[in-house]
C-alpha cells in the first residue's frame, strides 16, 4: 500500500503538476490585471455634458447620455465649434494659457472656455511677459505674442 504524505504528490512527479497549474493560474491572473486597461476606451474626464477633447486627433466629441436615435455609435460630434487658441511667440518660450502650462512656443491649438485669454511667456534670456487678449468664439485663433 502506498504511503500517503500530507501535502505531497503520490504521482511520482513530486508535485510538479500542481505547481505548474498554480504558476499558470498566477500568470493568467497577472496578465488579466496588466491587460485590463486595454478594455477601457479612455480614462474618462468628460464634462457635465459627457463630452471631452481627443488628444490624439485634436477633436472634441460626446458620449451617449443625450437624446435618442441617430445610431451614432455611442458618440456624436459637438454641434458648435469649440474655441481654440494657438500661441506663437519666440522659440523656446514656455507658454501658460489661463494659468495652465501648455508647452513651448509655438504651442499646439488648445481648447479654452470663453473668449478672454491670459497668456504668460517665460524665456531663459528674456524673463517673463504677460498679456491678455480677446479672441473670436469658435474655431482656432493663432495668437502672435511679441515681447
Amino acid at each position: 500500500m502506498a504511503r500517503r504524505h500530507a501535502g505531497r504528490s503520490t504521482d511520482g512527479t513530486g508535485g510538479a503538476m500542481r505547481l505548474g497549474r498554480k504558476v499558470a493560474l498566477g500568470l493568467g491572473v497577472v496578465a488579466g490585471l496588466v491587460c485590463s486597461h486595454l478594455a477601457w476606451a479612455h480614462p474618462g474626464r468628460t464634462n457635465s455634458s459627457g463630452c471631452h477633447n481627443v488628444r490624439a486627433t485634436g477633436g472634441y466629441h460626446c458620449h451617449g447620455g443625450g437624446g435618442g436615435g441617430g445610431g451614432g455609435g455611442g458618440w456624436r460630434e459637438l454641434e458648435e465649434t469649440p474655441t481654440r487658441v494657438k500661441v506663437i511667440a519666440i522659440p523656446r518660450a514656455r507658454v501658460w494659457i489661463n494659468g495652465a502650462f501648455v508647452g513651448m512656443s509655438p504651442t499646439p491649438a488648445v481648447r479654452i472656455d470663453g473668449t478672454k485669454v491670459q497668456v504668460l511667456l517665460e524665456h531663459a534670456a528674456l524673463g517673463r511677459h504677460e498679456t491678455t487678449a480677446t479672441i473670436d468664439a469658435g474655431g482656432t485663433t493663432a495668437l502672435t505674442v511679441r515681447w
